[in-house]
């Protein structure tokens, strides 16, 4: 069976940002609506749902309605920071994927009844042994192209499950958000990677591309 959350969730839906299961999400809370969001999320299950918002989204953002990617990521409150005038600084690590079904706006944040991925049903079958020889050395390349080697290196040396590693990769990647919305909505993590992979290559084998900045690559 899928990974259990609520059937309904608060909904966190940002413009540039996409949520992946194993990735930690630092964030910052200062908007009313969001501080009431994690002032209950903290009495409850610590739960938050991550959504990226559609093309057009900010003539609507501020009453609920703006259009979201419908495949988001569910995240469980790890650490929080209350501050000064009801801000928070909170950490979200990434449990699950998730469809959303319906939205909710009774209260002043948006909800979403959403429906899990599987991907807990059943183990990971592994990686096939070349597709991950070919991710490896294109990680490797494209640390070179950004002038991080070391840190993809220590990246690569991280003693972790195959599909968290393939998350984590698509999280700490500088991609763009749609990019990133592509991969989270992967069939499985297979499909996931082979995705992956040809965004290396495009990025490796296209000079003229330059990637957004890689803030946490390796970090």
């Amino acid at each position: 069976m899928a990974l259990r959350i609520p059937k309904i969730i608060p909904l966190f839906p940002l413009p540039d940002l996409v949520f992946f299961p194993h990735a930690n999400l630092p964030l910052h809370i200062f908007e009313p609506r969001y501080r009431a969001m994690v002032r209950e999320a903290l009495e409850g299950d610590r739960i938050i749902g991550m959504t990226l918002l559609r093309d057009g989204w900010e003539e609507r953002y501020y009453d609920n309605t703006a259009p979201i990617h419908l495949t988001g990521c569910a995240g469980r409150i790890t650490a929080v920071q209350s501050m000064e005038g009801g801000r928070f600084n909170i950490t979200l690590f990434g449990l699950t994927r998730f469809t959303v079904r319906d939205q909710f706006s009774d209260r002043s944040y948006r909800q979403g009844w959403v429906e899990p991925f599987h991907d807990h049903a059943q183990p990971s079958a592994p990686l096939p042994a070349d597709l991950k020889t070919e991710l490896h050395g294109l990680l490797k390349a494209f640390g070179r192209m950004i002038g991080r080697a070391s840190h993809i290196e220590r990246f690569l040396k991280r003693v972790v499950e195959e599909h968290a590693f393939v998350n984590l990769c698509c999280s700490e990647l500088p991609f763009t958000a749609i990019e990133k919305q592509l991969l989270l909505e992967s069939a499985d993590p297979i499909h996931q990677t082979k995705r992956l992979v040809e965004l290396l290559r495009f990025a490796v084998e296209s000079p003229t591309r330059k990637p957004a900045p890689a803030k946490n690559v390796g970090s």
